[in-house]
C-alpha cells in the first residue's frame, strides 16, 4: 500500500512539474543577440553577443538557442554550428532561476552586406526532460558591412585619365558657401582657411574644405548587369569596391560626388541614385547604400542611364564589367554628343576582352586567387563560447 502511495505521489509531482514548465518555462526568459559594432569594413573582426536571461525562480536544465545568419559572415569557431546556404548556429545553455548566461562568438566581415538576425528559436525541457519545450523570439541584430576601400596608389592608376579632365575644368578659388568638411594643412592651402579650434582640438593644423566656384561633379555610373552565366561574382563586388574608393579619392579633392547604379537595394528593392554631395557625411552615406546592394536581385540596365546623360558639367565614371553590344553601343552615342565619359571595366586576369576598335576602356583585373585568400581569414581573437553567470 505505501509503495503503491508513493508511485502515485511521484506520479503526481512528474505531472505536476511537467504542467508548471510547460506553462511557465519561457516566462520571463529572453535571448538577446548584439553585435560589438553596428557597421564595420570587409575584414574586420567583430563579436557577436549571446544573452540569456531567466528572471524568474524556475532553473531551466538545459535550453537551446538557433538562429541562422549569412554565410559572409565568417564565424571563427566552428563547434555546434553547420555552414550551407547560411550559417547556422546552436548553442545549449544550463540556466538556474534568476540567471544571465552571456557567450561571444568571434567572426570576421568576410563580405559587404546588409545582415540581420530576424528571429531566434528557443527550446528547453522540463527538469525531468518529459518533454520538449518550443517559442520563437524576434531579433532586431542588424550589421551593415561597407566595402573595403582599395590602396588609393591602386586607384589613382586606374583614373588618372579622369583626374585630368577634372583639374583643366577646375577654378582656383573656393566657394565659401559650399562647406565641405575638414581636413589635415597641406603647404598649398591658403591660411585664410586654416580651422583654429579643429587644430586645438587635434594639436596639427587642419583646414576647412569648400566646394569650387566652378560646377565640379564626378558622377559613379556602377553598372552590375551580369552579361554571361559564367561571370563569377567577385567581379561585381570589385566593381563595388571601385565605385566607393574613386567617391572617397575624389570627394578628398573637394569634387561633389555623386552615383547611380542599379543594383537592389537589400531591403527596399530600389536603385541606387544619390545626388552629387561633397563632405564625410556625403562619403559614409554612399558606403552605406553600396552596402545594401544585393547581387540576388536583377539589376537595372545602365543603357537606358548612358542615352539619357544630359551634355553639361558632370565628368562621368562609368564602371561596368557587362559590355554587351547595348552598353558599347549606349557608350559610344555618349561620346559622340561631346559628354565626359570614361569606362573603368573589371574583368577576371588573363580574359580576352571582345570590343570595338574606337572604344576606350580602362581594365581593371579580378584576381581570384586573391579573393579565395582573402576569403580564408586567419585572426587572433578572443576564445568563442564564454559564459559568464550573474
Amino acid at each position: 500500500m505505501n509503495i503503491i502511495a508513493v508511485l502515485l505521489f511521484a506520479a503526481l509531482l512528474v505531472l505536476l512539474q511537467r504542467v508548471i514548465y510547460k506553462k511557465y518555462w519561457n516566462r520571463a526568459l529572453s535571448l538577446k543577440l548584439t553585435f560589438s559594432a553596428n557597421q564595420a569594413h570587409e575584414g574586420d573582426s567583430l563579436v557577436l553577443t549571446e544573452e540569456l536571461t531567466n528572471a524568474k525562480p524556475l532553473p531551466l536544465p538545459w535550453v537551446t538557442a538557433k538562429f541562422s545568419i549569412s554565410r559572409n559572415l565568417i564565424f571563427t569557431h566552428k563547434q555546434n554550428s553547420a555552414v550551407t546556404d547560411d550559417y547556422y548556429q546552436q548553442d545549449l545553455f544550463c540556466v538556474n532561476m534568476y540567471q544571465r548566461v552571456t557567450r561571444r562568438l568571434s567572426f570576421v566581415c568576410g563580405r559587404r552586406g546588409f545582415y540581420q538576425i530576424k528571429s531566434m528559436d528557443l527550446s528547453a525541457s522540463d527538469i525531468l526532460s518529459t518533454q520538449k519545450l518550443v517559442s520563437r523570439l524576434q531579433s532586431n541584430a542588424e550589421l551593415t558591412v561597407l566595402p573595403r576601400l582599395i590602396p588609393i596608389e591602386e586607384i589613382e592608376i586606374a583614373v588618372r585619365q579622369i583626374f585630368g579632365d577634372v583639374e583643366v575644368r577646375r577654378f582656383t578659388n573656393p566657394d565659401p558657401f559650399q562647406f565641405c568638411g575638414i581636413r589635415e594643412y597641406l603647404p598649398r592651402d591658403d591660411f585664410r582657411y586654416i580651422n583654429f579650434k579643429a587644430s586645438a582640438r587635434t594639436g596639427g593644423l587642419m583646414v576647412n574644405r569648400y566646394g569650387e566656384t566652378a560646377s565640379q561633379e564626378l558622377i559613379i555610373l556602377l553598372n552590375l548587369q551580369t552579361y554571361s552565366d559564367w561571370t563569377h561574382n567577385e567581379i561585381y563586388e570589385e566593381s563595388i569596391r571601385i565605385a566607393a574608393s574613386v567617391a572617397g579619392m575624389f570627394g578628398d579633392l573637394g569634387l561633389a560626388v555623386g552615383i547611380h547604379s542599379g543594383g537592389k537595394d537589400t531591403v527596399t528593392d530600389s536603385t541606387l541614385n544619390i545626388l552629387p554631395g561633397c563632405g564625410e557625411r556625403h562619403f559614409h552615406g554612399i558606403l552605406e547604400q553600396l552596402a545594401r546592394i544585393t547581387l540576388a536581385k536583377k539589376p537595372s540596365p545602365i543603357a537606358p542611364v548612358l542615352d539619357n546623360l544630359r551634355a553639361t558639367e558632370p565628368v562621368y565614371l562609368m564602371i561596368s564589367p557587362c559590355h554587351d553590344d547595348y552598353t558599347v553601343e549606349s557608350f559610344r552615342n555618349v561620346l559622340e554628343r561631346g559628354l565626359s565619359v570614361h569606362w573603368i571595366l573589371p574583368a577576371l586576369k588573363d580574359t580576352l576582352l571582345r570590343l570595338p576598335d574606337d572604344i576606350e576602356v580602362t581594365r581593371w583585373d579580378v584576381d581570384l586567387l586573391d579573393y579565395k585568400q582573402s576569403s580564408t581569414i586567419s585572426v587572433d581573437l578572443p576564445p568563442s563560447d564564454l559564459e559568464v553567470p550573474s
